[in-house]
């Protein structure tokens, strides 16, 4: 295997989702966007969306609104709807979007340093897809990084500012964007804007030392012109689970909503979040590491000899999204939605190079990433054996773009429909770089991280009393490159610019039936500039440019077969643009590689009763050029990196399900749900790395007059975590169960939320690392291991006006 590194309306305001006409104040039901849901009124819905891309709720009288899982009637692909209230009532305040979505049938997803507490837990899979493989999107807006669309769950959104979520698995139709839709999209949502004033806030403290606090101000509506403001401020910190792997993360969310003209809509948003961490860039415990110290075993504070060190581990990460929508009608059935938007993210990491310990380097005091090539040179002069070397790592990104969406009711004699299309182009400019340090004399003359780089104040060249040449020499091959900043191992500047124009047709030939073909064609250029390339070899400057096309067709249909009784079925195909990944080569990149493409089918089934729902699927995923991680010391590069390999073709395929039922009578309040997945994930004859054989979620909720109680479990079955299905890596399969409790009275609410009740320990991800003579769970292996966290509680009080 050769290595390298690296939307839409759902119809119209008749559409429907699962939702009580008996639901809380305020219920959410997205399938494209935030658009509220009047509970007391479902006939009247009318979506807070763009005309391509709306839900809308059932007129049965169904009483699951705190349903956790459900389907809409009216899709074309699986999908999953998770609203507000499961959010908010029933998983902990500390959540990520990594805890929120892991309920749905086929996805993963937990974090070893306890629940929300680690921008570098396990991240969700979905259908056996990694990271990266599938989709993400806030308020109809694609995000991920820029050197392939993988996620970080604490860096953008934590479960205060999501409204409500929608797991799409699928490609969707022709006006889903994203650059890699095929695996599905997890589309997260702002909370929507009420005509109400509404103050809420909540306090939180419980194990770990963890503390948690929000603040939720909705103004109502004012002005003339209706005019609405949302504000959410959101704070946690932790000692966290593992050891002196602390986290404190801070978000702001600014939304305002103004309506102006007849049936027109602005829309402003903004939101920053800013997470420090300590946290090694390669983190994970070898098994002498977890015999001697335990499973929670990350970093210690006493031993500066030693890269485990905490202060030799340091991440900040600063992100944004801004953006600016307007809607509104041009003629009675000619309507318009424009987004333009930003974001960023920069992260920067300091690092010791190497925390792995066999059972020897325990009892000798020292790690595998200490001595040999890595002795640090300063200044020309080698330092002791026995300094820890390190970098500082820095991963900066903007990107902006725009989404135009025009769309057109029609009628021609008993055939109705709309069609559909739209435009959506972006680009971004990245930097990326690594630079190396002495991180024993650094802290010795109390030097410390600043940026990508160590100063001393008012000192601006103080950084080279202890940059460390030794690997720019050994890897070179040459006089070491020197920039600015330091000794590079790479400095790499890239950018993207893409569009992607679509055009999709909504046709009703008679009643019940939808058809929508479409088609969307993608046009992606990527560039890199780098003073130094990563992985060339020797080290140099480099060039490169390409271009990706690719025409997309689509097809689905939707019969309701009775007016709560759906069936679908789909036919889409994906792509995975390469990514700057495939620039990251040992010989300079004369042609990029084949994009990894796909063919999708799917038909499945919703159902719904006064007290009943249920949905179930089956899917077929043919890939080509699949794409697959791997450890790169396993293909000769350097430790810690992430590299990708391409598998050839793989087949992924499944039946999916998921029920919710409501009782009534003397059980009123009761609600029962349940999930699951049967899948096959395979390339080659062989289970692919991270894709789980099954998984399944039950649960119990309770609401009623003052109470709120819930017992959820997630479990998720056994899985390979490499590509050769060594019984070696082969998990087991593991459960996490975990119990929320609450008593509301006057304008408080007194709540606790248990994770992981049962404190179950299991093997969650192993990052392999060893020869072969050293796999396994042995004294001299330097696999790394990650484990569930252990039982949790935290203790909420909350505060509405």
């Amino acid at each position: 295997m050769a290595g390298f590194c690296r939307s839409v309306r759902r119809r119209n305001a008749a559409r429907l989702v699962a939702l009580s006409l008996t639901a809380l104040p305020t219920a959410y039901a997205h399938a494209a966007d935030a658009g509220a849901v009047s509970a007391a009124d479902a006939s009247a819905v009318t979506a807070d969306s763009n005309p391509s891309e709306t839900i809308v709720v059932t007129g049965t009288q169904f009483k699951a609104e705190l349903a956790p899982a459900k389907a809409s009637l009216e899709t074309t692909e699986p999908q999953t709807i998770i609203n507000r209230q499961y959010i908010e009532n029933f998983l902990p305040p500390t959540s990520d979007y990594v805890g929120v979505l892991a309920i749905a049938p086929g996805m993963t997803g937990t974090d070893g340093n306890g629940p929300g507490l680690s921008d570098g837990g396990t991240k969700n899979t979905l259908r056996g897809l990694p990271d990266g493989m599938f989709a993400m999107e806030y308020d109809g807006i694609a995000f991920g990084d820029t050197n392939g669309p993988s996620h970080h769950s604490l860096s953008y959104f934590p479960a205060s500012t999501i409204g409500a979520a929608v797991v799409d698995r699928g490609p969707g139709n022709a006006g889903n964007l994203s650059a890699a839709t095929f695996g599905g999209t997890l589309k997260l949502f702002s909370e929507e804007l009420i005509d109400q004033s509404r103050f809420k806030g909540t306090f939180g403290y419980g194990s770990f030392n963890t503390s948690y606090e929000n603040l939720n101000i909705q103004s109502g509506a004012f002005g003339t012109d209706a005019t609405r403001i949302l504000l959410n401020f959101d704070h946690k910190y932790s000692d966290g689970a593992l050891s002196f792997q602390d986290v404190n993360d801070y978000n702001l969310l600014l939304k305002v909503n103004h309506d102006f003209g007849q049936n027109w809509k602005l829309t402003l948003f903004t939101s920053y979040n800013n997470l420090l961490e300590h946290l090694n860039d390669n983190a994970g415990a070898t098994p002498a590491q977890i015999m001697a110290y335990g499973k929670d075993f990350a970093l210690q504070d006493t031993n500066p000899n030693l890269p485990t060190y905490t202060k030799y581990s340091r991440t900040r990460k600063q992100t944004d999204m801004d953006y600016a929508r307007v809607q509104g009608n041009i003629t009675d059935s000619f309507k318009l939605d424009d987004t333009v938007y930003t974001y960023a993210y920069t992260n920067h990491t300091f690092s010791s190079r190497n925390i792995e310990q066999t059972a020897a380097d325990i009892a000798a005091g020292t790690a595998e990433g200490l001595g040999g090539k890595f002795t640090p040179i300063v200044n020309g002069v080698t330092q002791p054996a026995t300094d820890v070397p390190g970098y500082s790592k820095l991963n900066a990104y903007r990107v902006w773009g725009n989404i135009l969406r025009l769309s057109e009711d029609y009628q021609f004699g008993s055939v109705t429909g709309q069609l559909r299309a739209g435009v959506w182009w972006e680009g971004n400019r990245t930097i990326r770089a690594r630079y190396d340090f002495d991180l024993t004399r650094c802290i010795a003359l109390g030097l410390y991280p600043s940026n990508n780089y160590y100063y001393i104040a008012g000192q601006p060249n103080s950084l080279a009393a202890c940059q460390d040449s030794s690997l720019a020499t050994a890897a070179q091959k040459n006089a070491a490159i020197r920039t600015p900043n330091g000794y590079a191992e790479f400095d790499e500047h890239s950018a993207w610019y893409q569009y992607q124009p679509f055009a999709e047709l909504d046709i009703h030939p008679f009643e019940g039936l939808t058809l929508t073909p479409g088609i969307k064609y993608v046009n992606w250029e990527s560039k890199t500039s780098s003073l130094i390339e990563p992985k060339l070899s020797p080290l140099q400057p480099y060039q490169g440019q390409f271009t990706t096309t690719k025409t997309l067709p689509f097809m689905q249909a939707n019969y309701k077969i009775q007016s709560s009784w759906s069936v679908y079925a789909e036919y889409a195909q994906g792509i995975y643009v390469p990514d700057i990944s495939n620039f990251e080569q040992k010989n300079p990149v004369v042609q990029f590689p084949k994009a990894e493409t796909t063919a999708n089918y799917q038909v499945g089934t919703v159902y719904y009763s006064d007290n009943f729902t249920a949905d179930a699927d089956l899917y077929l995923i043919k890939v080509n050029n699949n794409i697959s991680t791997e450890s790169c010391t396993l293909i000769g590069q350097p430790a810690g990196d992430t590299c990708f390999v391409n598998t050839g073709a793989a087949t992924y395929k499944g039946i999916e399900a998921e029920s919710t039922y409501a009782f009534r009578g003397p059980l009123d309040g009761f609600q029962v749900f349940g999930s699951g997945s049967l899948m096959s994930s395979k390339s080659n004859g062989l289970w692919l790395k991270a894709a789980p054989f099954w998984t399944a979620a039950a649960g119990v909720m309770y609401v009623r007059d003052s109470w709120k109680f819930s017992v959820i479990d997630k479990s998720t079955g056994p899985q390979y975590q490499d590509n050769a299905d060594n019984p070696i890596y082969k998990l087991k399969s593991y459960s996490t169960v975990g119990l929320t409790a609450a008593y509301t009275f006057n304008h408080f609410e007194l709540g606790v939320a248990v994770d992981n009740i049962l404190n179950s320990r299991s093997v969650v991800a192993i990052t392999e690392n060893s020869a072969a003579g050293a796999q396994g769970f042995l004294p001299n292996s330097i696999d790394q291991y990650f484990y569930q966290a252990p039982a949790s509680v935290m203790f909420t009080i909350k505060a509405q006006y």
